[in-house]
């Protein structure tokens, strides 16, 4: 019988966006591309927003990760070796809404094990949090995830979560705000997370 406890870890590497899907040696008429498009493309969505959300940070910030890994203690790992936790939200949602969305981001702890006791406890893994608003209140304003316009970033220091809220699973915009952070675009993430790190709290 396999040993399913001593499994290595599987690597993911990129996919050429022309890769064809296969039936055995046979290939098939559609590639990765039109899975992708398939779906990723709606971009508002919850999750795919996430996961967006973490792809501008990235590259904000000159990260270079390959692929995304889906449940790392931390979402990015800067080129200095700063932790970075993403959350994203948005007043509109993809779904029909009878009114906008209160903005919130999750700043739950991770359980983790205490590698010197073997017990779990809950740790704010990360040393930065950037909070990714796509920023469109206007109902009339056509939402476009892809425009560096329509959104605001939050970056807060993960010791200042911990020691204003410290157990607090959600954190609203209006919470956000009264916290030591910095308000920044798309343009002036980078430098503005780099001097979030330096700030006293």
């Amino acid at each position: 019988m396999k040993n399913f406890t001593n499994l290595s870890k599987i690597e993911a590497s990129k996919i050429p966006v022309d890769k064809h899907f296969v039936d055995g040696n046979k290939s098939l008429d559609f590639t990765v591309t039109d899975f992708w498009q398939w779906a990723l493309s709606d971009l508002i969505e919850n999750r795919n927003r996430g996961i967006l959300a973490e792809f501008l940070v990235m590259k904000a910030l000159h990260i270079q990760q390959k692929t995304r890994l889906e449940w790392d203690a931390y979402d990015l790992l800067t080129p200095n070796g700063i932790k970075v936790e993403v959350k994203s939200a948005a007043y509109f949602q993809s779904w029909k809404q009878k009114a906008k969305s209160t903005i919130s981001f999750s700043i739950a702890p991770k359980l983790i094990t205490d590698s010197t006791t073997n017990t779990p406890i809950s740790k704010r893994l990360a040393d930065v949090y950037v909070f990714c608003l796509l920023n469109v209140s206007d109902s009339e304003t056509l939402i476009n995830p892809m425009d560096m316009e329509q959104w605001t970033f939050f970056i807060v220091k993960t010791e200042e979560l911990n020691q204003k809220r410290s157990n607090q699973k959600t954190l609203r915009l209006t919470t956000l705000k009264t916290l030591r952070h910095i308000e920044c675009n798309y343009a002036h993430l980078k430098e503005s997370l780099i001097k979030t790190t330096t700030l006293p709290c």
